[in-house]
């Protein structure tokens, strides 16, 4: 089996968040110099953060890495690995013939199904914003639909259209999104870790095969990267809205989030 397409996990959110019949424009940025408290804003942010934290949590514990850690804990994050193992078998059975990269493709894409899945399931809880009385507005957040980067040239593109072979140019790709222009920022920042992975496999001619491994480790790196990014963003909104009390008990729980996030900031020796 051979994947043209490495699908980068920001798309595994993506999937959910485009409304149909979306107006084409470009991602604006929402959070201005002269924005103020704005409980649509804090409301997308807060679960922009929230979901990326969950993911990160779901690769890092999924992470044979994590496993051979301390007490089988890296930064708090417990093992578990169940997606790992499952994903892993279910590759194995369904071809049995697969081997090096092309095994590792095949658990990745089923790894990743399952993290979605996970995620899913726990979506009526991340993204409550009933302490602000607005529902989330999904837009917010981007209609783009996830980005993907070429094993054969690590080129960064949107989706190919009606499932076809061809990606769509990212320039093209954006022109064609709308919403928060942080949080389109945030998903390219998370595909630049694959991309610059990617470049660094193709100069190293003599690697070893990959493993399952290798893609959930390098996910969660470009999982961090979200979080950080996210972290930033929630946090210049939750300053706009200090003096609002309507506002309280919802950024307290953001406040929480937010403590619970820093301790996934980048540390050397961590996925």
């Amino acid at each position: 089996m051979k994947n043209k397409w490495l699908y980068i996990a920001a798309g595994l959110s993506a999937l959910v968040l485009a409304p149909i019949g979306a107006a084409l424009g470009s991602p604006q940025q929402c959070i201005k110099p002269d924005t103020k408290c704005d409980f649509d804003l804090l409301c997308a942010f807060k679960i922009e953060l929230a979901e990326k934290v969950l993911l990160f949590e779901t690769f890092v514990a999924n992470s044979p890495t994590t496993r051979a850690a301390k007490n089988r804990t890296l930064q708090g994050i417990k093992y578990d690995g169940k997606l790992y193992r499952d994903a892993l078998a279910e590759a194995k059975a369904e071809d049995p013939t697969a081997k090096g990269d092309d095994l590792a493709a095949l658990a990745y894409t089923k790894f990743a199904k399952k993290a979605k899945a996970k995620l899913d399931s726990q979506a009526s809880k991340y993204q409550d914003c009933s302490a602000l009385a607005v529902m989330p507005k999904s837009a917010l957040r981007g209609t783009w639909t996830g980005m993907l980067t070429s094993k054969k040239d690590c080129t960064v593109y949107g989706p190919p259209p009606n499932d076809g072979q061809v990606g769509t140019s990212l320039d093209d790709y954006r022109k064609q999104s709308e919403g928060c222009l942080e949080i389109w920022e945030s998903d390219r920042g998370h595909e630049a870790v694959h991309e610059a992975v990617c470049r660094q496999r193709l100069a190293n001619r003599d690697r070893p095969p990959l493993t399952l491994q290798d893609y959930v480790d390098e996910d969660a790196e470009a999982y961090r990267y979200n979080v950080q990014h996210a972290i930033n963003d929630l946090s210049r909104m939750q300053l706009r809205c200090t003096s609002n009390p309507k506002a309280d008990d919802f950024r307290k729980r953001a406040d929480d989030l937010l403590n619970k996030a820093k301790r996934y900031q980048a540390k050397a020796g961590t996925p």
